[in-house]
């Protein structure tokens, strides 16, 4: 999955951090390189804590889900099966 910084910027407007788009860019940029090395326990540590935050505001979370799934249109079929069980642990 190739996403360019017109694509991240516009994730990081869905998920309500217009106000500075580029330090969010640069911060989910710096998030996704830490988890690439993780094994598949921590990182379903790191799900388990990010859906306790993301529900403690329903209206946000149902925007982040809306744009976490936006992403399915820019990937390929291994990638948009990985998201798909993203989303059932965020979703459950």
């Amino acid at each position: 999955m190739n996403l360019n910084q017109q694509m991240l910027s516009d994730l990081a407007a869905k998920l309500g951090l217009e106000e500075n788009s580029q330090t969010a860019v640069r911060t989910a940029i710096d998030m996704a390189n830490d988890f690439k090395n993780k094994n598949e326990d921590a990182l379903l540590d790191e799900i388990r804590q990010l859906k306790k935050v993301m529900k403690n505001n329903p209206t946000q979370y149902q925007k982040q889900i809306t744009a976490i799934k936006s992403l399915r249109a820019v990937m390929n079929e291994e990638q948009q099966r990985r998201l798909d069980r993203l989303l059932v642990l965020l979703e459950e």
